[in-house]
């Protein structure tokens, strides 16, 4: 049976200035990775029926990931500013390496979930793609 588990996704990101990516931890959900792709209208006067183009790919406002409350990292990203390079790193290499990456550049903030009662401490870093979305 194929399949992969979700054990072992990382998300990094490289600051400005700096050659290195930079794993995130405790990262507990990501969002859809790609977008829809948009559909113009191009029916004309002579066509029986309406017919379309493909337009422009649309990743959405903003790509959440979820993470378990740790202090250092939530305020490390709270401080982070600008356009930065983003990287999803997937499991499906040689003994659960990272061999598939999608990276892209957008800007982030971060903002604490809301919780209740005996629950764990979540926050959520919401980054709005500024680039196209590449799988290496």
């Amino acid at each position: 049976m194929a399949g992969l588990l979700t054990k072992g996704i990382k998300l990094s990101y490289k600051a400005t200035g700096s050659s290195d990516y930079t794993d995130l931890t405790n990262l507990q959900e990501i969002p859809d990775i790609g977008g829809d792709i948009d559909t113009v209208e191009v029916t004309t006067l002579d066509d029986a029926a309406h017919t379309y183009i493909n337009g422009l790919e649309d990743y959405g406002d903003s790509l959440d990931f979820v993470f378990l409350y740790d202090k250092t990292q939530f305020t490390t990203l709270k401080g982070l500013s600008g356009t930065i390079n983003w990287q999803v790193g997937l499991p499906d290499g040689t003994s659960g390496a990272i061999s598939s990456k999608a990276q892209f550049t957008g800007e982030c903030h971060v903002r604490l979930d809301g919780k209740g009662t005996n629950e764990a401490l979540t926050y959520t870093l919401s980054i709005t793609p500024n680039s196209a979305i590449t799988w290496a």
